[in-house]
């Protein structure tokens, strides 16, 4: 199947094209019309063969620059936009998205409630400095792999920096939300991390949180951060809620 790109690139190529023949042909044909002791067949050929061989030729090569130009333009984006490591988005990407999402809940009261949360990779530091960074990535990558599998339709997970990834979205309920976050917690503790050689599981602790009031996004990750403490201070692998104050967890995996 042609990529957009490459379709694109045949469109331009064939109206380019066209437009040569055509504004070859007419003066010539005009020119007959005034002069007609020409070979008409000689001249018409030339006019219609030269076209088509020149037209292409440059074609070929306006069309490259173009197309080089917009995977550079894609790439920049996807730099600009992407984690590299993990693939999904990072920092600028999700406070994008995310302001997107807290609009689409203060304009439309039907859309859903929006919640920010914060999560952290337990006792990362230990992976790196035990089995080395190069396991430390792959760690990275495998809990970005179970939490991208399960971004909710209206929401945004993203890598933040180092070990620390977030997420926000719309919840049609409270309830909704908390098994939301908790499925996340549960999913990267039950992953696969086998091929790493590890001698215990990868798990996260997750701070949780909920817009009250129109407060600007720096102020609801700021209360998920202090969730995620209070979730790392009651023994890691689980969920707390900002709103439920440092007691009771909200989940417990393992």
């Amino acid at each position: 199947m042609l990529s957009p790109e490459l379709r694109k690139a045949i469109r331009a190529g064939g109206v380019i094209t066209i437009a040569s023949v055509f504004f070859t042909f007419v003066p010539v044909w005009i020119w007959l019309q005034i002069d007609p002791v020409i070979d008409t067949a000689s001249v018409y050929t030339s006019c219609i063969i030269i076209p088509l061989i020149i037209a292409p030729c440059s074609s070929w090569f306006l069309l490259r620059a173009q197309m080089r130009a917009e995977r550079l333009a894609q790439e920049n984006h996807r730099l600009a936009n992407e984690d590299e490591l993990t693939g999904l988005p990072n920092r600028r990407a999700f406070f994008a998205r995310a302001s997107v999402l807290q609009m689409q809940a203060d304009a439309d009261a039907g859309a859903g409630q929006f919640y920010c949360a914060i999560a952290d990779v337990d006792d990362f530091k230990r992976v790196n400095d035990t089995y080395g960074h190069e396991t430390g990535d792959a760690v990275l990558v495998s809990v970005g792999r179970a939490l991208g599998d399960l971004v909710p339709a209206t929401g945004v997970i993203a890598r933040l920096g180092g070990e620390e990834f977030a997420l926000a979205g719309l919840f049609g309920s409270e309830a909704e939300a908390r098994l939301a976050a908790a499925l996340l917690v549960g999913a990267v503790a039950g992953a696969d991390y086998g091929a790493l050689g590890l001698a215990r599981p990868v798990t996260i602790s997750m701070g949780l949180c909920c817009e009250t009031g129109q407060e600007n996004l720096s102020t609801l990750l700021s209360r998920a951060d202090e969730a995620l403490y209070w979730a790392k201070q009651a023994g890691k692998n689980r969920v707390m809620v900002y709103e439920d104050g440092p007691v009771p967890p909200l989940a417990r995996v393992g």
